[in-house]
């Protein structure tokens, strides 16, 4: 007898498991046929991604024109570099950095003593010049009166005709050094004229009402013509130049924008908008100068702006939040809730055309959209077409 022996299973164990496999199948497939599907408002669609939490929001028609963001800085209306018309040492200045001064005050003085002397001299030139024109005027009458004589006894035959010549050619004489007399006189007075303009100038005076934002002399220094003696920039009004595309330069001839000060966060209304006649070479952006007013003088030169600009015309317009707008493969998108006749309502993609987005708001046209209609701002990062919606309240 071997010693090696095997254990043999019944076949009819085979058949009993086999039957036992075919009947749990059976029981498995008739329960998924006879099962209906969940209602309720969690319910989603029978092997479908589940319903969405979402928030809804209203499609709005506002009047609006599509703006363009641009850069400048705040430049003063008038700067001016306040110099010496005449040479000579400083005697006084009265003003300093920070100071404000008003049209025509004087800012400093300069020596007077030399043109003083001048000016002395120039009254003693005219006085000595008076007396000599109303010498030579004397003397014109004089030979005027022996000429008429003289003609009428020649014509009586009582002297002879070079006598007569004689005497026209001593008054013709006169009256040209008479006249020289008089121009004289006349160059003696412009140059006292001039002495006197001159002696104003020695008081530099302030051209406009401004600020002084540097001084460049010292007391006791010796200024030269033409010398810096204070920057002076103007006060009141102040220019705000922008760099504006070309391309939106004539949709902005003439308009009043609002400019906001980057420093400060103040938002101000110009009162006017002109533009500078020349591009640059490099950036092909035209100056624009729009006019703000500042009457507390917070506003001060060297400080950087922006300024939305209109490049459209004003007109009623949809508006969604820029929540609402999504994007994808095919372009921008927006979803509103469809409702269902049974059951919580899908969502429905609707292409849109972007016009632009101002702050929170973004400008669109949607076939089919219409004001007062609603879409999804909240939820719809994820969402699919046909999704169920769970519509949640928005919070104020």
């Amino acid at each position: 007898m071997s010693s090696n022996s095997s254990t043999r299973i019944p076949p009819l164990v085979f058949v009993g498991l086999a039957a036992v496999v075919i009947a749990t199948a059976w029981w498995g497939i008739s329960a998924l046929a006879n099962a209906k599907p969940e209602e309720g408002p969690g319910a989603g669609t029978p092997g479908g991604p589940p319903p969405a939490n979402v928030i809804l929001a209203p499609v709005q028609s506002i009047t609006s024109s599509q703006t363009h963001r641009v850069i400048g800085t705040l430049r003063a209306m008038s700067r001016s570099e306040i110099a010496a018309r005449e040479a000579g040492a400083i005697l006084e200045i009265t003003v300093d950095e920070g100071d404000t001064v008003a049209k025509d005050a004087v800012i400093a003085r300069i020596d007077s003593r030399r043109i003083e002397a001048q000016l002395a001299e120039a009254r003693a030139e005219i006085t000595v010049a008076e007396a000599l024109v109303h010498q030579k005027k004397s003397r014109v009458t004089r030979t005027s009166i022996d000429l008429e004589m003289k003609e009428k006894l020649f014509t009586s035959k009582a002297i002879s005709e070079s006598e007569v010549l004689d005497a026209r050619s001593a008054n013709n004489v006169d009256n040209s050094v008479y006249a020289a007399t008089q121009n004289s006189l006349k160059a003696a007075q412009s140059r006292l004229e001039l002495l006197s303009v001159r002696l104003q100038d020695l008081e530099v005076r302030a051209p406009f009402a401004g600020t002084v934002v540097a001084r460049h002399i010292e007391l006791g220094e010796w200024a030269e013509p033409g010398a810096s003696i204070v920057t002076l920039v103007s006060s009141g009004d102040i220019e705000a130049w922008l760099q504006v595309p070309e391309r939106f330069s004539a949709a902005t001839r003439g308009q009043k924008i609002p400019v906001t000060v980057s420093s400060t966060g103040q938002t101000i209304a110009s009162s006017s908008l002109i533009i500078v006649p020349e591009a640059g070479t490099e950036t092909r952006t035209l100056q624009m100068i729009a006019v703000l007013p500042n009457p507390d003088r917070t506003l001060v030169p060297g400080l950087s702006v922006t300024a939305d600009i209109p490049v459209s015309a004003n007109t009623e317009r949809l508006a969604v939040p820029v929540n609402a707008v999504v994007q994808g493969y095919a372009g921008p998108g927006i979803f509103v809730p469809e409702p269902q006749k049974k059951g919580l309502p899908i969502a429905q993609r609707i292409p849109v055309e972007i016009l632009f987005q101002d702050d929170e708001l973004i400008y669109l046209t949607a076939e089919g959209l219409k004001v007062g209609d609603q879409v999804i701002v909240e939820g719809n990062e994820r969402l699919f077409p046909s999704q169920p919606l769970i519509i949640g309240e928005r919070k104020p």
